[in-house]
């Protein structure tokens, strides 16, 4: 579903309610020329890979002095193939009405014979958002307004005029991200942005370069920025998201990361009031621990556990105004802020300074122009070391308090100090990594007889107890099933077990015993076979990211993996007696930037292994970092190519003479 505006999907300004709007309203093209410009923009044939061309897109801003702001978008776009009809069937615009009057003033099709439908109420909505019912939450300010257009055509073009009349979120401040770029070509687009000329913006062009015009007259500033036939963004597998990539705009009336960081201080922290009911439920979770960091603990799985999280992008990013802990406690559900208000302020009553902090999971951020846009609020305390430790209460299932996630990302702390914008430390791909430990035996008859134990730790283990979480015992002996039987088709699953996905005081677990008879080639007077894990078959996520996301010959953009991730895999098969190892498959020892890779086998002689020989298997594998751009994607998939001929890779053993 297609926001109606590229340009509304991402300006994310930093305030809302305004008084009534003193900036004019866009007009409505004339019909003739209309038609003249969708028949000048062209079609298919000129714009082979578009489903969609953008012949303008304009957007105009005044702020006023309180940050309050009147944001209007007027878009004109035309549709190529019947691709872009059906995705263009609708258009949805989420806002928040506490903060935001959203009007739509004008949306009309135009045909290509000149006629043209104008859209009526009938065919807009305006009511909660579907995920938010569908969470059995009332939340009445929350709303999203929906258009419908029935009957469209290739060579249509849908023409709208939409307005924004926003409150000021941080007093006497305005920022915004403009974006000129889209993955469909835009023939002119422009932003104009106006205000007091003693509430000046600093701005900065990325990704591209843009025509820009200042010009000043009645004590008012305005910005301008425009361009034309601006290509199109092409979609790749898996590619970071496009505002990461796109030609944009940062624009904002505050001058540094400090001013930013305590006005998101008198917003947030603000909020953090222990009530007699937030001093109670801390009390009782926390009576009879002893050690802070066991309090710690369990305030950070109460949060994450017993407040739903609701999740939506429906405002300007984390920094809309936050509820009351009191207030999230008693509704038992909240956004990330929210969440992360109530952790802060039950941690200050066992005695532990904490603050929000606001960071993007998502993409990297913008560091060069203070930006109000965070999509996610967490948690911060101070560690040992001088440092600090960071805690994310939405994310359910990861069994280790500290997010694992955000090594090497931006993060802002919001402080009544003020706090520089900061990057957190490289967080390695171990503390987010997979663990399995196999063990078998092959008997004289060429059958093989084991089982291996899967667990991980940080985001690696979070998804495995998600996959548990949504997946009933049946479809789970299912999954290892077909995992079993990717060794070798005709092979047992001999045992299943599942530890709870609910505890997260222990590690998850599953232990997966297999037996496969007539597994190995025996070709006298050799033996040949594959050692079970080296397969890969009780490995489906790090065999998932480097298999399926390494398909592309070669990337424009950066991929995005979204936290650091690795694998250590080990195996130890014991062989019959009266067998030496002829050869073993080759070793691998790669490393290149974040990507490493390293495969090693073994064979253990009788005496060093309670008198029987056997072959082990071992492998390490990391991405150390949590997106990979083009030339390091060439080193994941040289990773990806040793790693599959190891997979191929056979034990030869052959029997002793005599």
């Amino acid at each position: 579903m297609r926001r109606a505006t590229l340009l509304l999907a991402g300006i994310a300004i930093l305030l809302l309610w305004a008084p009534a709007a003193a900036l004019d309203a866009p007009e409505p093209l004339a019909l003739d020329e209309a038609v003249d410009l969708i028949a000048d923009a062209g079609g298919a044939s000129d714009y082979p890979d578009a489903n969609e061309i953008v012949v303008f897109s304009h957007t105009t801003v005044e702020y006023e002095h309180d940050g309050s702001y009147v944001q209007y978008n007027h878009e004109l776009t035309k549709l190529i193939t019947d691709e872009g009809v059906d995705d263009n069937g609708d258009m949805s615009f989420s806002y928040h009405r506490r903060y935001t009057d959203h009007q739509i003033i004008l949306i009309r099709v135009i045909k290509a014979d000149g006629t043209e439908i104008v859209v009526g109420d009938d065919l807009i909505t305006d009511g909660t958002p579907p995920q938010v019912t569908a969470m059995n939450i009332f939340e009445s300010d929350f709303r999203e307004k929906t258009v419908v257009f029935p009957g469209l055509e290739v060579g249509d073009a849908i023409e709208s005029i939409t307005a924004e009349i926003n409150a000021p979120l941080l007093e006497d401040a305005f920022g915004g991200i403009f974006f000129m770029q889209y993955t469909a070509p835009i023939l002119d687009v422009s932003a104009t942005v106006t205000g007091p000329s003693d509430m000046p913006l600093v701005h900065e062009v990325k990704n591209g370069d843009v025509d820009f015009v200042l010009s000043e007259a009645g004590g008012l500033t305005t910005y301008a920025w425009s361009t034309t036939n601006t290509t199109q963004l092409e979609p790749e597998l898996g590619m970071v998201p496009f505002r990461q990539v796109a030609t944009r705009v940062l624009a904002s009336s505050i001058q540094t990361w400090p001013e930013l960081s305590r006005f998101g201080y008198d917003l947030l922290g603000t909020k953090c009031i222990a009530e007699d009911s937030v001093k109670e439920l801390t009390a009782e979770i926390t009576q009879g621990l002893e050690t802070t960091e066991e309090k710690i603990t369990e305030i950070h799985y109460w949060v994450m556990e017993n407040v739903r999280y609701l999740g939506l992008a429906m405002d300007r990013g984390a920094f809309l105004e936050p509820h009351f802990a009191s207030y999230t406690l008693e509704k038992e559900y909240g956004i990330c802020r929210d969440k992360a208000v109530l952790m802060v302020t039950m941690l200050g009553e066992i005695g532990v300074p904490a603050w929000v902090v606001m960071i993007n999971p998502s993409f990297a951020t913008d560091t060069e122009v203070p930006s109000v846009f965070f999509e996610h609020g967490i948690v911060a305390i101070e560690d040992e070391m001088g440092g600090y430790r960071y805690f994310d209460p939405t994310i359910e299932h990861h069994r280790e308090i500290d997010a694992s996630y955000v090594g090497d990302r931006w993060v802002l702390h919001l402080t009544p100090e003020g706090d520089d914008i900061r990057q957190v430390p490289h967080r390695p791909a171990a503390i987010n990594s997979g663990n399995i430990a196999e063990t078998g035996v092959l008997d004289d008859d060429g059958g093989i007889e084991g089982s291996a134990v899967i667990t991980g730790r940080g985001i690696y283990e979070m998804i495995l107890r998600q996959i548990a979480d949504t997946t009933n015992e049946e479809q789970m002996k299912q999954i290892w099933t077909e995992s079993v039987q990717g060794i070798y088709p005709g092979a047992e699953l001999t045992e299943f077990e599942l530890s709870d996905e609910s505890d997260l005081y222990e590690p998850w677990t599953a232990t997966v015993g297999y037996r496969i008879e007539d597994y190995a080639l025996e070709a006298d007077p050799y033996v040949l076979f594959r050692i079970p894990s080296a397969t890969g078959a009780f490995d489906f996520l790090s065999g998932l990211l480097v298999g399926r996301l390494t398909n592309l010959p070669t990337r424009e953009h950066s991929l995005a993996i979204g936290t650091s991730i690795g694998l250590a895999e080990r195996g130890q098969i014991e062989i019959p007696t009266g067998y030496i190892v002829e050869s073993l498959p080759d070793v691998v020892d790669y490393h290149e930037g974040p990507i490493s890779l390293s495969i090693t086998y073994e064979f253990i002689p009788a005496d060093e292994n309670d008198g029987v020989p056997a072959v082990s298997y071992a492998k390490v594998f990391g991405v150390d970092a949590f997106e990979i751009t083009p030339v390091e994607y060439r080193a994941m998939k040289e990773a990806s190519r040793l790693a599959s001929r190891s997979m191929r890779g056979e034990v030869v053993l052959k029997r002793e003479e005599g």
